[in-house]
């Protein structure tokens, strides 16, 4: 039999529990109800809303920022659904933001995501509609629509290319090319066997310019051609000045020699003989012809190096 003191106790248990469950749910549910949220409505045209359901998230650039409040069909288009979403207070809904239906994982379930908005654009107030975007599965859909189109044009055309008319066509093709291949074995044979030597041929004749020119770049990087060009210059230089003048030196002493032994041999008494006077003849001419010369070396002293044409 239960006692006085058992049922005071019992009483004071059942009601310190019932305190505790009332201030949990106070301070927590209470938290909730009193949070301000604003709401905004979503009005989708022609569309289905299949997997959204009351409570469900509302997320904007992947964050949780309310849910969902209601959904009904709108009284004056029944075609079109209209959504009502509560998010948290203040936050930055812009006019350019669109709301889309984005599948939850393999569930089949739905949330709404916020997508878009620019610095640009004013800030949405309260109450006011969310233009409806593109869901993930319409486009999915869209892309499957063309591929399907596709698809069908695609096994159109392989269904009139192995038509029977076809078929005949493409093997009397593969028969003249086989017969084709067959005539001109040997000619193909030889053609390969050509282009086997000039690539040979080609592969030498590129290794020997290459060699060549590595040479080449030897050359000019050991400073041997510099060298060269400067004793050349250098001996050039010498010629032009000194041995032009001692040319031009020897030839004057030559003329002036000669001269003299003319001289000498015009005083001579020694005039019977023929062969003197030959002799007399041939050194005025080679006198003349030197003095000519020495003329032309002094006007043009590049004649010792480089003469004339005649």
């Amino acid at each position: 039999m239960v006692t006085k003191a058992q049922k005071f106790r019992l009483g004071i248990f059942i009601f310190t529990t019932s305190m505790l469950l009332i201030i949990f749910l106070v301070l927590v549910a209470g938290k909730k109800i009193m949070e301000k949220r604003d709401t905004y409505f979503i009005r989708y045209e022609n569309k289905s809303v299949t997997g959204l359901q009351i409570g469900g998230p509302v997320k904007y650039h992947g964050i949780n920022i309310g849910r969902v409040d209601e959904i009904k069909i709108e009284k004056n288009n029944v075609e079109n659904i209209v959504v009502a979403i509560g998010v948290n207070g203040g936050t930055p809904i812009k006019t350019d933001v669109e709301a889309t239906l984005v599948p939850i994982g393999i569930t089949g379930l739905l949330q709404i995501e916020l997508i878009g908005g620019s610095n640009e654009a004013d800030f949405s107030t309260p109450h006011s509609f969310i233009k409806a975007g593109n869901s993930t599965f319409e486009l999915i859909t869209g892309k499957a629509e063309i591929i399907a189109t596709k698809l069908e044009m695609l096994l159109n055309n392989f269904v009139n290319i192995t038509d029977n008319e076809n078929q005949q066509k493409i093997k009397n093709i593969l028969a003249n090319v086989d017969e084709m291949v067959s005539e001109n074995k040997n000619a193909i044979n030889e053609i390969m066997h050509n282009v086997d030597d000039a690539s040979d041929d080609l592969a030498a004749l590129a290794k020997n310019i290459n060699e060549s020119a590595e040479e080449i770049n030897r050359l000019l990087t050991d400073g041997k051609v510099e060298k060269i060009i400067t004793n050349l210059d250098k001996t050039t230089s010498e010629f032009a000045e000194v041995d032009m003048a001692k040319l031009l030196n020897n030839a004057d002493e030559t003329v002036r020699k000669l001269t003299k032994t003319i001289d000498e041999i015009s005083f001579t008494h020694i005039r019977s003989r023929q062969d003197i006077l030959d002799i007399i003849a041939n050194l005025e001419e080679t006198v003349e012809y030197l003095n000519e010369f020495s003329r032309q070396i002094n006007e043009d002293p590049t004649l010792l190096i480089i003469p004339r044409n005649k």
